[in-house]
């Protein structure tokens, strides 16, 4: 167990860069395209474009990384994310805006399935969703500390600041992996050798997968609704100020903190379908008390219990999919999971959720993520975890 933690732990120092990064902008990047002049639809849009570029980004990452090691994706998804913001302050008009927002989901999303790829590969086989737990703890924190910074920064100093403080912790962070990853071992992986009929028979089972990658589509789409208009509505609509906005995003990563690893020893326990149904349906319970809510306690409510039910969902998910492929096959199969199932899900939300506030108002877009995790509580009553966790041992 400690011989584990230690090979992931310099790993974690990159990753809580990227997450500290990443948090301090979320909440801000909807209010700010609404301020330079964009309206709540074409906002879902563009947010849905970044989450395109995620969806790209994450699932090429991931497979970047087993072929030529995390080194060179870690820098990418720290400096040249930093580089790629400054595009955002120099945005002169929407086909800028709409190249920099997609760059920068293409880049940033390079940290994420190889980190996950990386911990699955080296994570006790019986404490597989404890250690994901671990990823979701640190997340978490940064999301807190970065949250919490960013309603303050944007109140107090301008939306300019968070993007020019934002930027300089994205260079830490590429100064920081140029430094803990110059051992060659983060730059030359070992791989099984496959012939054409070995890769053609792993793709031929990744179909039992898919039911796993529609229930997280589901999950991940009442986030893609949370941090796309929550913000919005809490500001437009409940009349309350961005560090309102910023309060409620720290709560998010504070509830993962405290959470992560009880809720992956959970799953390693009692088992990750249960905790993956749970989820679902507090997530829908969440997505119901903020299309109901009219002040901020409610508001923090709603907020609690929907990054509960993520917490309990994610390291269960990740722990399935990591028991369900090789070990020289984690990068991919995590930035195939991270880009096109957690990201599909995250651009559906963006993208639905606009056009349901325009048309039936800003409630009505809650209530739209709650019908789609209660389809999700369906389709994972009917998931079949055997056929899942066959599939590492049919393709070995």
């Amino acid at each position: 167990m400690k011989k584990s933690f230690n090979k992931i732990a310099p790993i974690l120092s990159i990753l809580v860069t990227g997450m500290l990064s990443l948090s301090i902008l979320e909440p801000i990047i909807p209010l700010y395209l609404v301020n330079i002049g964009f309206s709540s639809k074409a906002t879902g849009v563009l947010i849905s474009i970044l989450w395109l570029g995620m969806i790209i980004g994450e699932s090429l990452w991931g497979w970047i990384a087993d072929k030529i090691g995390i080194r060179t994706p870690m820098i990418w998804g720290t400096l040249v994310s930093g580089i790629i913001l400054l595009g955002f302050l120099l945005a002169k008009g929407t086909y800028f805006v709409f190249i920099t927002i997609l760059c920068l989901g293409l880049f940033r999303s390079a940290l994420f399935g190889p980190i996950r790829g990386y911990v699955g590969k080296h994570a006790p086989a019986l404490k597989k969703a404890a250690f994901m737990g671990i990823l979701i703890v640190v997340s978490g924190g940064s999301k807190s500390l970065g949250a919490l910074s960013s309603g303050f920064l944007a109140s107090n100093l301008g939306y300019n600041w968070v993007f020019y403080i934002t930027i300089g912790i994205y260079i830490l962070g590429g100064l920081i992996t140029v430094m803990i990853l110059r051992d060659s071992k983060y730059n030359a992986p070992k791989f099984l050798s496959l012939n054409k009929h070995s890769y053609s028979k792993v793709w031929h089972k990744y179909r039992y997968i898919f039911p796993l990658c529609a229930i997280t589509s589901c999950e991940y789409f009442g986030l893609g609704l949370f941090i796309t208009f929550l913000p919005l509505f809490i500001t437009q609509v409940a009349g309350l100020s961005v560090t309102s906005v910023g309060v409620l995003f720290t709560v998010r990563g504070i509830i993962t903190m405290v959470l992560g690893i009880p809720m992956g020893m959970l799953a390693d326990h009692k088992g990750k379908k249960l905790l993956m149904i749970i989820a679902l349906m507090t997530s829908a319970v969440s997505m119901i008390g903020f299309s109901l809510a009219n002040s901020f306690f409610y508001f923090l409510v709603s907020a609690v219990l929907f990054e509960i039910g993520l917490v309990m969902y994610s390291p269960s998910a990740l722990a399935l999919l990591s028991d369900s492929v090789p070990s020289e096959r984690q990068g991919s199969a995590m930035g195939i999971y991270g880009g096109i199932c957690e990201n599909t899900g995250i651009m559906a939300g963006a993208f639905s959720g606009g056009f349901v506030w325009n048309i039936f108002g800003p409630r009505a877009t809650f209530c739209l993520g709650s019908l789609v995790c209660v389809i999700g509580v369906i389709m994972c009553l009917t998931l079949n975890t055997k056929k899942i966790l066959q599939f590492n041992k049919h393709s070995n």
